[in-house]
C-alpha cells in the first residue's frame, strides 16, 4: 500500500511534536553542543577511572593517520607482545604490510577477471569495485607476514601526512580498470600471458605512492631478508592465533561485519563462544604478556577527547527514540558495525571480577588518556564482534 504524504499529516506531526516540550529542549540541546555533547549521560562518565591492576608494558602508540589501515596497527601491537624481549623496542613497518595487502588483493583481482568465460566492462567494474578497497583482517595481515616477512619501519617508513589511502584506492582503481581492457575478447590463453605485465604495473603504481619494499636489508650490520628477520624477531607462531565471536555464528557469517578472505589461503578459524569464556581467555593472554585484537563498533560509541568506549554513555534509545534490540539483530541490521580494530592491554579486576579493560588506539597520543581508552563490559559484550585469541588460552 502507497500512501503519500500530505500537509494535514505534516500539520499533526508538528502539533504532537511541539507539545512535547522534552522535544524542543533536546533539539535546542543539540543544536548547540552537537549530538554526542547533547546526549552523555554524565553520571555515567563519572563512573570511570583510568585504574588497572593487569597490565601489558606500554609500548609506543601508532597513529594511523589517514591511512585507514587500523587492522594492521592493532596486528603490530599483537605482534609487539609476541616478540622475543630484546627486539621489543624495533618499531615494525605497517606500510611494508600494507603494500602487501594491496599487491595481493590486485593479483586476486586478475585471477578472477582471467576466470570469466566473457569478460564485460560491466564485470570490470564490479570486480574491481569488490577486490580493491580499504579493508582487513587479523586474517589479513597473518597471511601476509607469514608469506613476506616484516621489516623494521626505517627500512620502509609509515606513511606521511600526506598519504591518503582513499586517494590511493580511487587511482589504483582507475589505473587497473583501464589497464584490464586489455582482457577484453581474449582467450584465456591471451589473458593468462598478459597477467605478469598487469601486476608489474600495479606493483609500479604502488611503489611510487607508497615506497617500494626490500628484497633484503641491513639491521645491526647483518643482511637479512624480510624473511629471515620475522624468523628471527617473532617467538609465537601466529597460525595459533584464531578468531572468536560472541554472535551466533551463522548471524556473523551472513553479516556485513565477516570479510571474507580474497587472496592467499581461505584458512581463518572462526569459533563462537559464550562471553564468559572468552572474558576467561581474554585475561589469561594478557596475564602472560599479549595483547588481544579485536574489531568492534566505534562510529556512535567513542568519542576522541573522552576516550571511553561505553555503549550506555551516549543515550541515544532515552533522547532520540532509537530502540534497543538484540545485539545479533543488530548485527544482521548493520547496526553494529566493523568500523574499528585496536588491542586489549589490561584490565581491571576486582574479586575476581573485571571492571573494564585497557584499550590500545591507533591515533597518536590524543584526548584525556594519551592514546589509551577505557573499554567497559558492557561495550565488551555487545558492541565487540570478534576477538583474536591464542588457541592454547581456549579449553
Amino acid at each position: 500500500m502507497n500512501k503519500d504524504l500530505n500537509l494535514e499529516k505534516i500539520k499533526e506531526f508538528h502539533k504532537n511534536y511541539i507539545n512535547n516540550k522534552d522535544n524542543l529542549e533536546i533539539e535546542t540541546n543539540i543544536k548547540n553542543n552537537g549530538i554526542k555533547n547533547a546526549i552523555i549521560d554524565t553520571t555515567r562518565l563519572n563512573e570511570f577511572s583510568y585504574k588497572f591492576n593487569i597490565e601489558i608494558p606500554e609500548v609506543k602508540i601508532y597513529n594511523q593517520k589517514n591511512s585507514y589501515q587500523c587492522n594492521i596497527y592493532a596486528f603490530l601491537r599483537v605482534i609487539k607482545s609476541t616478540m622475543n624481549k630484546k627486539y621489543r623496542n624495533i618499531d615494525l613497518s605497517a606500510n611494508y604490510i600494507e603494500f602487501y595487502d594491496k599487491l595481493e588483493k590486485v593479483n586476486s583481482l586478475y585471477n578472477s577477471l582471467l576466470n570469466e568465460e566473457e569478460l564485460t566492462l560491466e564485470i570490470i567494474n564490479q570486480k574491481v569495485n569488490r577486490y580493491i578497497g580499504i579493508y582487513g583482517t587479523f586474517h589479513f595481515c597473518r597471511e601476509i607476514v607469514n608469506k613476506y616477512g616484516l621489516v623494521p619501519n626505517n627500512i620502509m617508513k609509515e606513511a606521511s601526512n600526506n598519504y591518503n589511502a582513499v586517494e590511493l584506492i580511487e587511482l589504483l582503481r582507475a589505473k587497473i580498470k583501464t589497464d584490464a581492457l586489455c582482457l577484453l575478447n581474449k582467450s584465456y590463453t591471451e589473458k593468462s600471458s598478459l597477467k605478469d605485465t598487469l601486476i608489474q604495473e600495479a606493483y609500479t603504481f604502488l611503489a611510487k605512492v607508497m615506497t617500494h619494499p626490500p628484497i633484503q636489508f641491513k639491521y645491526k650490520n647483518k643482511t637479512y631478508t624480510p624473511i629471515d628477520f620475522k624468523n628471527k624477531i617473532l617467538k609465537t607462531d601466529l597460525s595459533e592465533f584464531i578468531t572468536i565471536t560472541p554472535f551466533n555464528k551463522k548471524d556473523f557469517l551472513n553479516s556485513n561485519d565477516f570479510i571474507p578472505n580474497v587472496y592467499l589461503k581461505n584458512n581463518e578459524e572462526i569459533h563462537k563462544l559464550s562471553i564468559e569464556k572468552i572474558k576467561d581467555a581474554v585475561l589469561a593472554q594478557l596475564k602472560d604478556g599479549i595483547a588481544i585484537w579485536f574489531s568492534s563498533e566505534e562510529s556512535t560509541t567513542l568519542d576522541y577527547n573522552i576516550n571511553i568506549l561505553d555503549e550506555n554513555l551516549y543515550q541515544y534509545e532515552k533522547l532520540l527514540g532509537i530502540k534497543n534490540i538484540n545485539k545479533n539483530k543488530e548485527l544482521l541490521l548493520d547496526l553494529i558495525n566493523y568500523d574499528h580494530a585496536m588491542t586489549i592491554t589490561g584490565a581491571l579486576l576486582k574479586n575476581n571480577e573485571i571492571k573494564q579493560f585497557k584499550v590500545d588506539n591507533s591515533f597518536g597520543y590524543h584526548g584525556k588518556y594519551k592514546g589509551y581508552l577505557i573499554m567497559s563490559t558492557d561495550f565488551f559484550e555487545n558492541k565487540v564482534i570478534t576477538f583474536i585469541i591464542n588457541k592454547k588460552y581456549l579449553n
